[in-house]
């Protein structure tokens, strides 16, 4: 402090707060960095996410056997369960978000798989009636997820 005081004294046109105001500086900034932090959102890591997207799974698809598979980019999850009957086995899925929105609502295939296409889209198979010689009795369908279009393919 007396260093500052003979500084001043010999500077007169130096100002108080021009000098003290650097000393200030990392403290400010130190307390607004770490006040920052503090306010960010709490982030989820990926299995307490998977635990959440299971129960919202398990209790939109009434089963306890489902299954989660995320698109490339895991903006969202296909969740499906298959029933136990393997005559005629059926296959109920949803689409959801990271934040556990519905995005496609529940569909059932009997005797039919499904699985991603690519990013937006699932692919979907179900087997329909007799297969005739040379001729295929399954049915594949894309749905794109964020529109709710399904084409024929």
């Amino acid at each position: 402090m007396i260093s500052l005081i003979n500084t001043l004294k010999k500077y007169p046109s130096l100002k108080k707060s021009s000098i003290i105001m650097p000393l200030k500086t990392p403290y400010v900034l130190s307390f607004l960095i770490l006040m920052l932090m503090g306010c960010q959102p709490k982030k989820m890591d990926q299995s307490e996410i998977n635990k959440n997207m299971l129960s919202k799974a398990q209790t939109v698809l009434k089963s306890d056997n489902v299954q989660i598979i995320p698109n490339d980019k895991n903006t969202y999850y296909l969740c499906f369960t298959k029933s136990e009957n393997m005559v005629k086995q059926k296959l109920s899925y949803i689409v959801l978000d990271p934040k556990e929105n519905i995005i496609v609502p529940v569909k059932t295939l009997i005797d039919g798989n499904v699985s991603w296409l690519d990013e937006n889209h699932i692919k979907t198979s179900q087997k329909m009636g007799i297969a005739q010689q040379g001729a295929s009795n399954v049915i594949r369908y894309s749905i794109d997820v964020t529109t709710g279009n399904t084409t024929k393919l």
